[in-house]
């Protein structure tokens, strides 16, 4: 196996602490995960739901941020956000995404309008002097719009969500996420802690370990590793070639080939030099991706073959590529420290069907019926779902979701204090670096 430096990680905002120790406290103690509920959650801007869900006034999403349930609705005036939390006694009011005219509290039927309003009191003579409606509306919470992505936040300090993301959204933005499809939407619950989950998607040291089919498929040992202000990282990593410390294989590896057929290349032209995939794949895609209905102009060449990955503190993941996306978003359990939620959202980009199909070009059956199917239903499962092979979220993740219950439960050992990383693990260690920061524990 060939020896392989990375490449040096570039910092864009160091941490505002020194390195720290990443202890074992943190995944595993009922007092961290109280006090995050109180130091991390109200001080972050984080993922609440996509635009798609609430495009239409009266659309809605409930999310819930551990204890805290928040609805985002649409409006007349865009998006709004607001407390999840009836001002008559505190019922939760919605559940998972819908339209409604009126946002009605199950429990005694007081009803909001989708900005929060309160508007009516069922009995309000029972009310000495009636209930003030203005003041019992639902507490308003900021929202903004990035891309595809609704970003809610509980602090009213914080800088507008673009200036807080430092640079990552400029970096999303080409990729128009917001003019993509929404195919799947997914939800498995774990039995681990929220940031061992998000951890395993800061690094790439654990890649050649447990995701052997990447080696055909990317070239992780290269990757270059970016830091930026306020716990958000990225990593760039060349696709359509394969591991650098792998043997070169004489023929191009499946993926390659699928890719160099799918824009018109052809397979048996690379043998001996299947390095030159990934260049040949750039020029294919921007010579032909047009005449296929694909739109590539905001994109440079190496977007064109590459994936790119930003965490954004403290706990969504977007991946993008060229014609698919990726959103995962890790959320803690309201009380037990070794539980968590995972959801994952899949995009894609959808070519122009009439340019398609004068092309001739066969686009995985992505044709204007498939535009109009319905929003796909949330699918919701457990994490032994997942291990006995009835649920999926991709090879990739079920290969991840194998291993992090025990990770999980090494955390509990004795024999362990605190982790121990390299250089490749950077990310990790800039995170937790910011976590401590924002959470005031150094």
């Amino acid at each position: 196996m060939a020896v392989v430096q990375p490449r040096p990680t570039i910092v864009h905002g160091p941490a505002p602490v020194p390195a720290g120790e990443i202890t074992a406290e943190r995944y595993v103690s009922s007092d961290w995960l109280a006090h995050e509920a109180e130091g991390l959650w109200p001080k972050v801007w984080f993922f609440a739901c996509l635009v798609s869900d609430v495009a239409t006034p009266g659309d809605f999403v409930a999310v819930e941020i551990g204890r805290e349930s928040i609805i985002v609705t649409g409006t007349d005036d865009g998006v709004a956000a607001m407390f999840n939390v009836c001002q008559h006694r505190g019922a939760r009011i919605a559940k998972g995404n819908g339209h409604t005219e009126m946002l009605t509290c199950p429990y005694h039927g007081w009803r909001y309008r989708p900005d929060g309003r309160l508007v009516v009191v069922p009995e309000n003579q029972l009310f000495p002097g009636g209930v003030d409606r203005a003041r019992c509306s639902l507490p308003r919470l900021r929202a903004e719009v990035v891309g595809a992505m609704v970003f809610v936040t509980m602090s009213d300090e914080l800088p507008p969500v673009r200036e807080w993301l430092g640079g990552v959204a400029e970096r999303i933005e080409p990729y128009h996420v917001e003019r993509m499809r929404l195919i799947g939407d997914q939800t498995v619950h774990l039995d681990c802690n929220w940031k061992a989950v998000f951890d395993n998607f800061g690094e790439l040291y654990h890649v050649e370990h447990i995701h052997p089919q990447h080696q055909e498929l990317f070239d992780c040992p290269t990757a270059q590793v970016e830091l930026f202000a306020n716990g958000h990282t990225g990593v760039v990593i060349e696709g359509h070639t394969v591991n650098s410390r792998m043997d070169i294989p004489t023929m191009p590896t499946v993926y390659q080939k699928m890719s160099l057929e799918r824009f018109g290349g052809d397979p048996a032209e690379y043998e001996g030099r299947i390095l030159d995939v990934r260049g040949d794949i750039q020029k294919l895609k921007r010579d032909r991706g047009a005449a296929y209905g694909y739109d590539y102009s905001e994109m440079s060449d190496e977007r064109l073959s590459d994936i790119e990955q930003y965490n954004l503190f403290p706990n969504t993941m977007i991946t993008v590529l060229p014609d698919d996306v990726l959103i995962a978003r890790a959320r803690p359990h309201p009380s037990d420290p070794n539980r968590c939620l995972w959801d994952k959202f899949t995009l894609v980009r959808d070519p122009d069907p009439a340019v398609a199909a004068a092309a001739g070009v066969p686009y995985e059956g992505r044709t204007d019926v498939d535009r109009d199917r319905p929003r796909p239903e949330h699918d919701e499962f457990t994490h032994e779902d997942v291990i006995a092979g009835r649920k999926t979220m991709a090879m990739t993740i079920d290969q991840d979701i194998h291993y992090i219950r025990d990770i999980q439960a090494g955390m509990h050992s004795r024999g362990f204090n605190h982790a121990v990383l390299n250089v490749e693990e950077a990310r990790i260690q800039h995170y937790h670096d910011w976590l401590d920061h924002t959470m005031g524990v150094r």
